[in-house]
């Protein structure tokens, strides 16, 4: 019994010092590893939202009492982005350069007063029905169009900014210039001496009175690569000075990022 007792403790003896030397050296391990190695770092962001496309409806506020704008008024915006990831955090800033078209449909012609120096809207239906009122001849459309080169930039959140698929929020600012604009009307030939019966196509460049410069605030929200987008031009969009209210464009939209 005493040897069986004896030998019990030896081996009791014998395991708590293998377990103290194994704790010992577990110990001078963790010693030995950087306190940044222990350290788990956050995944590296990706860059991306580099391609935006926009789809849009465009509106008028303020706009001149002599006409009115279509509801189904409409415009498209493309834009190349470089993202600037800071850091590993979930915000980024990007730049980049872009171009839009706008397309605002009214129910009144744009025309100049004498010399030029101003302008204002003449309704469209009793030029058309000059002959004879009761007649209510229709037209197929009228807009004023614009092509716009654009410098947007935007600050961004992604919720995971090294996910592709991720809630994500950018809002930002548009430096714009209008590089080209127009007017075009399809309906019945209203010239003087012309059959009003026929339809004709009209379209005149480089109207006067459109303002060429652009400056606006946007914001965009959405998950992975699509959004809701929205826009309002602080810039007027006819010359100050020119016999009409200025109107503003106000846009809503859809987003779509494919890289």
């Amino acid at each position: 019994m005493k040897k069986l007792l004896l030998a019990f403790c030896i081996a009791i003896i014998s395991v708590s010092a293998v377990l103290a030397q194994t704790n010992t050296e577990n110990k001078d391990k963790s010693q030995s590893v950087k306190p940044e190695e222990q350290k788990k770092k956050k995944p590296k962001p990706k860059k991306q939202d580099v391609i935006i496309f926009n789809f849009n409806w465009n509106g008028m506020l303020n706009s001149p009492d002599s006409m009115s704008v279509s509801p189904f008024s409409r415009g498209f915006d493309f834009a190349l982005m470089w993202d600037f990831p800071l850091g590993r955090s979930p915000f980024s800033i990007a730049a980049g350069l872009g171009t839009s078209f706008e397309n605002i449909f009214l129910n009144s012609f744009l025309r100049y007063k004498a010399g030029g120096d101003s302008i204002y809207f003449a309704p469209i239906k009793p030029i058309i029905n000059v002959d004879n009122p009761t007649t209510q001849r229709d037209w197929n459309r009228y807009k004023i169009a614009t092509a716009i080169l654009e410098l947007p930039i935007e600050f961004r959140y992604r919720m995971k900014p090294h996910k592709r698929n991720t809630f994500k929020i950018a809002a930002g600012f548009k430096l714009g210039y209008v590089i080209s604009n127009w007017d075009k009307y399809v309906g019945p030939d209203y010239r003087p001496g012309m059959d009003l019966n026929r339809n004709i196509k009209i379209l005149e460049y480089e109207l006067i009175g459109i303002n060429r410069l652009r400056y606006s605030a946007f914001f965009r929200i959405g998950y992975s690569r699509f959004h809701l987008t929205g826009k309002y031009d602080f810039a007027p969009f006819f010359e100050p000075n020119k016999g009409v209210k200025e109107g503003h464009i106000v846009t809503l939209g859809l987003s779509f990022t494919p890289f």
